[in-house]
């Protein structure tokens, strides 16, 4: 019964999240040195909507972010396009530190969000924080599910403007398909032999 025991235990932290999957990788842009159509890291492709530029500038926090592609349509109102990220693999956690500077001169609140899809363009899951014109910092967004594909972030409504983004993270966390089959089994294991022992009442 012992062993049957440990052996259950091992599938089980076999087929536990933090177990199944590595480290989050993190993408700080530094390495991003001019404005760029495209950049490449890591297993993660970044672009800015309607093909635009990808823009390398500081942040408030004292390191390189990135901005998506600027947008003046119609005439005085200023945007810029989400960015897009798409990984090569399949995801099961992001995250992305959004921010603009304090615009106390011109009071724009930002609508900062964050959204992920799967391979078939079907949103797994949205995140959206509103920041005043003078909110200092940036504010870290995340979104979990199973398959994510790609992900969109940047701002929305309002002014929409000189929103930055930092440190992009993203991280499998969701057990493999064939770690569940593991757990699985374990478990039917466990059952199987728990009835096979099972006590005869007269």
């Amino acid at each position: 019964m012992r062993k049957l025991t440990l052996a259950a235990l091992a599938a089980f932290a076999l087929a536990a999240p933090g177990a199944a999957s590595a480290a989050a990788t993190v993408i700080d842009f530094e390495s991003l040195a001019a404005p760029t159509t495209s950049y490449s890291i890591a297993g993660v492709t970044f672009t800015s909507g309607g093909g635009g530029l990808l823009s390398p500038v500081d942040g408030v926090n004292g390191t390189r972010t990135v901005i998506g592609n600027f947008v003046e349509e119609p005439a005085d109102i200023f945007t810029f396009d989400p960015i897009r990220a798409d990984f090569t693999g399949v995801m099961g956690t992001v995250a992305v530190d959004l921010g603009d500077y304090p615009s106390e001169e011109f009071g724009d609140e930002d609508l900062l969000f964050l959204e992920v899809f799967d391979a078939f363009d079907v949103s797994l899951g949205r995140v959206e924080l509103l920041v005043g014109p003078t909110e200092p910092g940036f504010k870290t967004l995340t979104v979990s599910a199973a398959g994510i594909k790609y992900a969109t972030f940047g701002s929305i409504g309002g002014g929409g403007s000189s929103v930055y983004a930092d440190n992009f993270a993203f991280d499998t966390a969701v057990p493999e398909p064939a770690t569940w089959a593991l757990l699985i089994a374990g478990f039917a294991t466990t059952g199987a032999t728990l009835r096979r022992r099972r006590p005869a009442f007269a």
